[in-house]
């Protein structure tokens, strides 16, 4: 039997030693074959090709360091993601306006689909844009501004500038992480302070981009200062939303919903401990994944 397209595909990408492109073709490769024999095979590696990190997408030299761009289709599991009641009504609006969006366009009324989500450290804000971006369909495009700051002080409305470029021309969802690093009150800085004045102009020309911005791109911004933000660009976002930790409820229902999908059982003891041991979302998620990994260790032993 002879070589598949895909299977030619894969040979092609490992001899130009094209990781990103071998991962896809790899991944195609076990999602084609259907056979009995291979079944186990094929859906042990199709797991670890879907994991997170295997999607990322690549681009022009010159935005290297700037952005993340992954395509989450696959590395996303949406059945292991809890969403809150509080969380749905935000995500069913974001949907709703992106639905009518190229309608919005015909009739020449612009609208930015951008969503403010404000909280504590650890509850889940970027993994809400990632979920956004997986019920989509659009590509998850991640900015994270104090990164930005560190590495090109000096440079950065210039930088900030080819990022939103990016997002203009590629419809995504446009993840602005610690935005707060950035959007500087204007009324609490110094104006004959240099690195004050210097942040405001940084200030001016995140909004001046952000108003560049077409009607299908979809904005989620994430910080932990809302009390930071500059006014102007707060008014720029349709929808302002804090999420907050989950209740004991909430957590033992995220756990168990995590749990069914690896198809796992705890006690409701063990279950119980968990809950009460941890503040957060993230907190909580990473005990979880330490117990499973405890408990695949214990059970290969």
């Amino acid at each position: 039997m002879g070589l598949t397209d895909k299977q030619q595909k894969l040979i092609q990408a490992v001899s130009k030693n094209d990781i990103v492109e071998a991962k896809k073709c790899a991944l195609a490769c076990v999602t084609e074959d259907t056979t009995a024999k291979n079944k186990w095979f094929c859906s042990k590696y199709k797991n670890i090709l879907e994991s997170n990190g295997s999607n990322m997408m690549e681009l022009p030299y010159d935005m290297k360091g700037l952005l993340l761009v992954e395509d989450v289709s696959n590395s996303f599991k949406s059945n292991r993601y809890f969403l809150s009641d509080r969380e749905k009504n935000v995500y069913e609006n974001i949907i709703r306006m992106q639905r009518i969006n190229e309608k919005l366009m015909e009739l020449g009324i612009p609208y930015i689909n951008s969503t403010l989500l404000y909280g504590e450290s650890g509850t889940g804000k970027t993994t809400f844009g990632r979920y956004i971006s997986y019920k989509t369909g659009l590509p998850f495009c991640y900015l994270n501004f104090s990164h930005l700051v560190d590495s090109y002080m000096g440079s950065t409305s210039k930088n900030i500038s080819k990022a939103f470029s990016y997002a203009i021309t590629n419809p995504c969802v446009f993840m602005l992480d610690e935005i707060d690093c950035i959007s500087i009150r204007r009324s609490d800085t110094n104006s004959s302070n240099s690195a004050s004045g210097e942040m405001a102009r940084i200030t001016i020309t995140l909004m001046q981009e952000f108003d560049k911005l077409p009607n299908d791109v979809i904005v989620i911004a994430a910080t932990n200062r809302l009390d930071r933000i500059d006014e102007a660009l707060l008014r720029r976002f349709s929808l302002k939303h804090e999420i907050t930790v989950l209740d004991n409820r909430e957590k033992t229902a995220m756990v168990s919903q995590y749990l069914n999908d690896v198809k796992m059982k705890f006690s409701d003891e063990e279950i119980k401990d968990m809950v009460e041991s941890n503040s957060n979302q993230s907190m909580l998620l990473n005990d979880l994944i330490r117990r499973i990994s405890l408990k695949i260790s214990e059970e290969i032993k």
